[in-house]
């Protein structure tokens, strides 16, 4: 039987991308240089055959999707799990300017606490989980792209690889980069990471914190 496989992609770049503004569940769409590394991606993928793609509802995210899959937007499946962490009073802001209390998202994952209204990665992680479950019960042996978010995709990269919440970074993906996640249930999260082209979690830290 065919292994089944996610490819995970963060959606292109938006403008809040280019001043290191925090989106989080703020519907900003792509520019055309997201539009462009969409593209770009898809060329990158040609030849694989995708059986079923799965998206953040939020238009970035989506966009992303259908431009890399080549598929019409009403066919993707838009799943709430996969929606960007809630950063509350902080989205909008310029990760630059908020200080010690946001630090350690980027510097120090498991001692991050989320501001009033917004979300814990202990959330982003159950929910993302949960969608590795049912990916894997309801997609065996297929092929899925699935795009998200910087934090979602990660978390979902934490969990399936059971990593603790200090290498919650370790699997770097920027705007429309991909990791490839294999079905492994011998493996301790149920899931082998088979490819990445990111950067490493230290380019995040530099991007985002200066």
């Amino acid at each position: 039987m065919a292994q089944t496989q996610l490819y995970l992609i963060r959606h292109g770049q938006t403008d809040w991308n280019l001043r290191a503004a925090l989106q989080g569940r703020t519907d900003i769409p792509l520019n055309e240089t997201g539009r462009r590394q969409a593209q770009e991606a898809r060329q990158r993928l040609e030849g694989v055959r995708f059986d079923a793609v799965y998206s953040s509802p939020l238009s970035r995210a989506m966009e992303t999707a259908a431009l890399v899959s080549g598929w019409p937007m009403e066919k993707i499946r838009a799943d709430q799990r996969l929606i960007e962490i809630a950063f509350g009073p902080y989205e909008g802001k310029d990760t630059h300017t908020l200080g010690p209390a946001f630090a350690p998202f980027f510097a120090d994952p498991a001692s991050y606490q989320p501001p009033e209204g917004g979300e814990s990665l202990n959330s982003v992680l159950e929910r993302t989980a949960d969608f590795l479950a049912f990916a894997a019960s309801q997609h065996e042996g297929q092929t899925l792209l699935v795009a998200g978010h910087g934090a979602a995709l990660h978390a979902m990269l934490t969990a399936a690889l059971a990593n603790p919440l200090e290498k919650f970074w370790s699997v770097s993906l920027d705007n429309c980069r991909v990791a490839v996640l294999a079905r492994d249930t011998a493996a301790p999260g149920g899931w082998r990471l088979t490819a990445s082209d990111g950067d490493g979690a230290d380019e995040y830290a530099k991007k985002y914190l200066g």
